[in-house]
C-alpha cells in the first residue's frame, strides 16, 4: 500500500511511519523538518492548503494515517484558534483531499471527547469534551466522519511506550524526569486505559488494510491512574519511585480542563481487530527498557 502518514515527527507517527515503511510505500509529513527519518518524508504545513494538495496529488495515496495535532490540553486552552486550525481546519482539508483521491482517511482522534465523568467508554457514549483539545478533536470527527467517503476515526486513549528518537509519550516523561533527579508529580485520581505503541501501531496497519469504518476507540485492557501507569514505567526502566508525589489532578491549575476518567470498554476493538495482541503493559514496558541494562 501507498501511506502518508502526518505527524511523522511526532511519538505516535515516527512510529507508525517507521513500523510501517518497512512494509508499505510511507511519506511521511512533518510541519518543523524532514530530519534524518528511516522513511521518506517531506515538511508540509497542514494549515496550507496548496503545498499538501500537491503532495498528496503526487504521492497517490491508498490511506492518509492522520496523526498531526496540537495535542497539549492546556496549550490548546491558552491558544484555542491555532487549536481550531490545526485540529478542525486541517483535518477538513485532509477529508476533502482523500475524497477526491479515493484514498482511506484515518483520523486519530481522543479519549478527550468524552467527559471523564464515569470511564469504561464505549463508542456509543454520547462526547461531551471539557476543553478546548477535546472540543476540537470532536469537530474534527464530525468533518471525518461525514466529508471522507473511505474513513475510520480511532479515539487512542493514553500511548505510551519509549519513543524512537522523535517525540515523548507520558511514560518517557516520568523516567527523563526521575533519571535527570526531577521531582515526579503523578494524579492519583486520574484514569486512563494506557495502550502502547506497538499496539496502536497493529491497530493502525489493519485499518489501513481493512473495510473497518465509522468511530473506534483504541486503548489498552486495563484502567490504571496516572500514578500507576507512571510507577510500572520506573520500575521497568529500574528507577526507584521514591521520588513520585501522588497528587490530585484538581490541585492543577488546570484542573477545569482536564478529565477524570476516560478509560474504556474496548469491546468494539476487540471484535472487529481480534488479531491485535494485547500483551500486560507491564510486559511492553519491560521490552521498551530491556536494551538498557
Amino acid at each position: 500500500m501507498r501511506i502518508v502518514v502526518t505527524g511523522a515527527s511526532g511519538f505516535v507517527g515516527s512510529h507508525v511511519s517507521a513500523s510501517l515503511a518497512t512494509r508499505h510505500d510511507v511519506l511521511g509529513l512533518s510541519f518543523r523538518t524532514s530530519g534524518s527519518f528511516p522513511f521518506p518524508c517531506e515538511v508540509a504545513d497542514l494549515t496550507n492548503d496548496e503545498p499538501l494538495t500537491r503532495i498528496l496529488r503526487s504521492w497517490k495515496p491508498d490511506a492518509i494515517v492522520h496523526s498531526a495535532a496540537m495535542s497539549r490540553v492546556l496549550e490548546c486552552e491558552r491558544d484555542p484558534g491555532r487549536a481550531h486550525d490545526v485540529n478542525v481546519a486541517a483535518t477538513a482539508r485532509l477529508a476533502r483531499a482523500a475524497r477526491q483521491l479515493h484514498a482511506k482517511l484515518l483520523f486519530l482522534s481522543s479519549d478527550q471527547v468524552y467527559s471523564g465523568e464515569k470511564g469504561a467508554y464505549r463508542e456509543s457514549d454520547p462526547a461531551s469534551p471539557v476543553g478546548c483539545y477535546g472540543r476540537t478533536k470532536w469537530e474534527a470527527e464530525q468533518l471525518v466522519l461525514n466529508g471522507a467517503a473511505r474513513h475510520l476515526v480511532l479515539r487512542s486513549n493514553s500511548v505510551v511506550g519509549q519513543g524512537i528518537g522523535w517525540g515523548e509519550s507520558f511514560t518517557m516523561r516520568v523516567v527523563n524526569a526521575a533519571k535527570q533527579g526531577h521531582p515526579v508529580r503523578l494524579f492519583f485520581d486520574q484514569y486512563r486505559s494506557p495502550i502502547h505503541i506497538r499496539s496502536l501501531v497493529q491497530v493502525i496497519e489493519i485499518a489501513c488494510q481493512s473495510n473497518a469504518s465509522g468511530l473506534l476507540n483504541v486503548g489498552g485492557p486495563n484502567r490504571l491512574s496516572r500514578l500507576e501507569t507512571g510507577c510500572m514505567a520506573l520500575r521497568a526502566a529500574g528507577l526507584s519511585s521514591d521520588q513520585v508525589e501522588p497528587i490530585s489532578y484538581l490541585s492543577h491549575p488546570g484542573a477545569s480542563a482536564m478529565t477524570r476518567d476516560t478509560s474504556y470498554d474496548i469491546s468494539r476493538l476487540r471484535q472487529v481487530m481480534p488479531d491485535v495482541s494485547f500483551r500486560s503493559l507491564e510486559d511492553e514496558l519491560a521490552v521498551d527498557f530491556a536494551a538498557d541494562f
